[in-house]
């Protein structure tokens, strides 16, 4: 009896070890060129479409069930899940922060006792408590975020094309604890579901809030540990931050640090719930939902939404941007403007660090677009895929997809391999910074963008966090599109770079004050240059190895802002600040950017040939209306060259570039085997290439015979 009873214990212990197993094998490829977003979760669309990652089923609102309902739902959800993973398949799903309510009818202000979850504090917390703990002494119309008066926002969602409902949303205070709590719970309930991540949705900071007592105490918290007292007594005459009160516009003492405090609040929101997650789900990933369309600093200024935060190591796994406002990602006329968004897509992918860049973008169905035509919308998701993609970014449609999105998801399949582990690659890069708009000073590196674009110029963006990396050695030029904002002990490792033989351009008075927004005593730029002050003239100095390039710049009166027609002045993330900023979508976008400011850019892109002696990779004919970006896989072994045509009309219309010169810089010690290239979607062949050689390496030059919306040419290497 014993020898069965040993035996049956065997099994068990087999089932319970293949179980785990089971549940613990399962690990999201996290690689940004695996990624192929599906939004319906149907498997018929997902295997036609050779989608990667899709939505799955997470845990119930507390609010909206019973805890027999909850329990239910969960084991429901958690089969589900599995189900998806068993078959391959990366699951998200959506998480929202706010705190929902229901008004007497949509045309009623909404008062805070009308939230759902002041009905579950009364009635329902303790049947939760595992989850959320004991009940908070402090109720849910005390989490919301408020204006100086006490009054909130909020926010009503209706399709495209209808009327709102009485619905509407408020939003929690990310450093109020009662609210975090709620939160915990909440994220705990989705990992518990065996999904592999969530993006949270309206993780921002609603422009003019942030005026509660939790806030107040934080911001406290905030200077004392990143505001050092001398530099606050220099700054505002003051360093006793007990006695502060909290600014409500840029005139007012500690503004700067308030807007980037709020940013500040967003991130670490992120990165507790990402903590809290992976207690239950190691892998566990999280993205906000905080890039309103805007890529650039309007929306970390208002809306909290600063990437360069977000992103960081330990911070969000993947960044899901929504990019419909303000942003068109794909044609939206027919009168021969070239309309596009890579500006946006490489700082996000700068931003990112190579994690994987969701864009959520404008939808392609009425009446956005009226004549939604099979050949309309084909061509369409086409553009905005191809967009996508060609800046290290996954594009989510949102709609049923049409016949031209399967084509190009197909081939992206076909190439899979090769996208996997391949970043943007470059000898050029633009340095982006927030800390620019948070100190309500202009900076171009998005104009700067478009202008290299339209010259058919390769390059990437880098932040201010890889100044304080080795990455800098992957680069022969840098340009500084204005940064008055940059900390010496940045200048001095961009003046490294220069000595070992880097190239450096500097518009106008780069790094004049320091991080604080204040007048450098010592400016090593200055120093190095041998100068007292930035000359009105242009300058070119050898450093070491490399060069120093200055060339002036004065910001006038109109700061070159671009008049905006046909927007609405606000979006759901805040204002626009196009009286405030310059490198606003409008002028980058839509190439609308100032005469006097586009004369210097354009100098700037004289300057980049003749610095790299025409040692770059770039276009030289199928312009302006085609982009080329340029990929490394890891093992450097093969080079992507993307193509993008954004010649493509709101109806359809797709006008083909054809014998298209390209040159392509291959990395030094490397040497080509063959080139391959495709621009029907179907098969790649071989190409023709001629070799010139180079001491800091060679460079390739290729005839493609066309492209129609997209067109990849791979680059194999030994």
């Amino acid at each position: 009896m014993s020898k069965y009873i040993s035996a049956f214990i065997l099994i068990l212990s087999l089932i319970f070890i293949n179980d785990t197993y089971a549940q613990v094998k399962w690990k999201p490829n996290t690689d940004w060129g695996h990624w192929i977003l599906g939004h319906k979760a149907d498997f018929s669309f997902l295997q036609k479409n050779k989608m990667t990652v899709t939505f799955g089923s997470g845990a119930p609102n507390f609010d909206e069930v019973s805890r027999s309902e909850f329990d239910k739902q969960m084991e429901e959800a958690k089969k589900i899940n599995k189900l998806y993973h068993d078959s391959g398949y990366t699951v998200l799903r959506y998480l929202s922060t706010s705190l929902n309510g229901t008004s007497k009818s949509n045309k009623d202000k909404p008062s805070k006792d009308q939230i759902h979850y002041l009905k579950f504090y009364n009635e329902q917390w303790e049947n939760f408590i595992d989850y959320i703990g004991a009940k908070p002494p402090e109720d849910p119309t005390t989490w919301i975020m408020v204006y100086p008066d006490g009054t909130f926002p909020y926010y009503r969602y209706a399709p495209y094309g209808q009327e709102t409902d009485e619905g509407f949303e408020a939003w929690g205070v990310p450093v109020n604890p009662h609210y975090v709590r709620l939160m915990e719970g909440k994220i705990r309930a989705q990992a518990e579901t065996g999904i592999d991540g969530s993006y949270i949705d309206w993780t921002h900071i609603a422009e003019g809030t942030s005026y509660d007592k939790y806030s107040h105490s934080g911001f406290i918290e905030y200077l004392n540990k990143f505001l050092p007292k001398n530099v606050s007594e220099k700054k505002y005459d003051m360093s006793d931050y007990s006695k502060i009160e909290l600014p409500q516009n840029k005139e007012d003492k500690f503004w700067m640090e308030w807007i980037t405090y709020r940013g500040y609040q967003v991130a670490e929101f992120h990165k507790h719930m990402r903590t809290t997650a992976r207690k239950y789900n190691p892998d566990f990933m999280i993205s906000g939902n905080v890039f309103g369309g805007f890529g650039f600093g309007p929306i970390a200024y208002l809306g909290a939404g600063n990437m360069e935060l977000l992103a960081r190591e330990g911070y969000d796994d993947f960044i899901y941007s929504e990019m419909q406002e303000y942003l068109d990602a794909a044609p939206h006329n027919n009168n021969g403007m070239k309309i596009t968004n890579s500006p946006a897509l490489k700082f996000l992918a700068a931003a990112a660090h190579g994690k994987p860049v969701i864009v959520y973008a404008t939808e392609i169905t009425p009446p956005i677009f009226p004549d939604a035509t099979e050949k309309a919308l084909s061509a369409m998701a086409q553009i905005n895929i191809a967009e996508a993609v060609s800046n290290h970014c996954i594009f989510r449609e949102k709609r049923e997809t049409p016949p031209g999105a399967t084509d190009i998801y197909n081939f992206l399949h076909l190439n899979r391999n090769y996208f996997t582990g391949a970043d943007l690659y470059s000898n050029i890069a633009i340095l982006a910074s927030l800390n620019q708009y948070l100190a309500d000073e202009q900076s171009f590196a998005f104009s700067t963008s478009r202008v290299l674009s339209d010259r058919g110029i390769n390059h990437t963006f880098i932040v201010e966090d890889d100044l304080a990396s080795s990455m800098l050695n992957n680069y022969e030029l840098i340009i500084l599109p204005y940064i008055p904002l940059l900390s010496s002990e940045k200048q001095d490792a961009l003046i490294e770079f220069v000595k070992n033989g880097g190239q450096l351009i500097i518009l106008g008075n780069t790094g004049i004050k320091n991080q604080y927004n204040i007048v450098n005593d010592k400016i090593p730029f200055l120093n190095v240059l041998e100068l007292k002050a930035f000359p009105d003239i242009r300058l070119l100095k050898k450093v070491g190895k490399g060069n120093i390039l200055y060339i002036p710049l004065t910001i006038p009166d109109h700061k070159f802002l671009t008049a905006v027609q046909g927007n609405k002045d606000a979006t759901t993330f805040g204002s626009s600040m196009v009286n405030v900023f310059a490198d606003v979508p409008e002028a980058y976008t839509r190439g609308k950017i100032h005469p006097d400011l586009l004369s210097k850019l354009t100098n700037i892109a004289d300057e980049t040939e003749k610095l790299l002696a025409d040692h770059l990779t770039r276009l030289s004919s199928g312009l302006p209306f085609l982009e080329a970006s340029a990929m490394m896989n890891e093992d450097k072994k093969t080079i992507l060259l993307h193509l993008t045509n954004y010649n493509v009309t709101i109806d359809g219309k797709v006008t083909p570039v054809e014998n298209i010169n390209t040159q392509i810089l291959i990395p030094s010690g490397k040497t080509v085997k063959r080139v391959l290239y495709s621009s029907d979607l179907q098969s790649m062949y071989k190409i023709d290439f001629e070799k010139s050689d180079y001491p800091k390496g060679d460079l390739i030059r290729i005839t493609l015979p066309e492209v129609n919306i997209y067109g990849l040419a791979r680059i194999e290497l030994d």
